[in-house]
């Protein structure tokens, strides 16, 4: 139940953008496996946190990139299909707000982020 929550401090369309730059980035990642696409978004609270988990079930992203995802202008899709930007400005609202933007992949297992945001009261 979304009612069991805590609150969260934060400006919801800056949110709101990260959210949504991570779901383009999932569903651009199971876009060649139309028949066993899952994007999945999960919303919990783990105090001092409010967590944001956006997972796809796409390639995963190589281990060598992992470290360049939240640098401007780093991409892996291809040209034209994005500026490099989405990440590193998500993980740079994520900051403002006191929290974490976090990713986890494996090459042929998925890929998952997870917002971090700081519970009201817990700064």
């Amino acid at each position: 139940e979304f009612d069991d929550l805590e609150p969260v401090e934060c400006n919801g369309g800056q949110i709101g953008q990260v959210v949504m730059n991570l779901l383009t980035n999932a569903f651009d990642a199971v876009a060649a496996q139309p028949d066993d696409a899952r994007v999945t978004v999960r919303l919990k609270q783990q105090p001092p946190w409010a967590i944001i988990e956006v997972e796809d079930n796409g390639p995963g992203i190589d281990p060598e990139n992992l470290d360049k995802l939240f640098l401007p202008f780093f991409t892996t899709k291809e040209i034209g299909s994005g500026m490099g930007l989405g990440l590193s400005i998500s993980h740079s609202i994520v900051e403002a707000h006191g929290g974490r933007l976090e990713v986890e992949s494996r090459i042929g297992g998925g890929t998952r982020f997870v917002v971090k945001l700081p519970l009201k009261g817990s700064g």
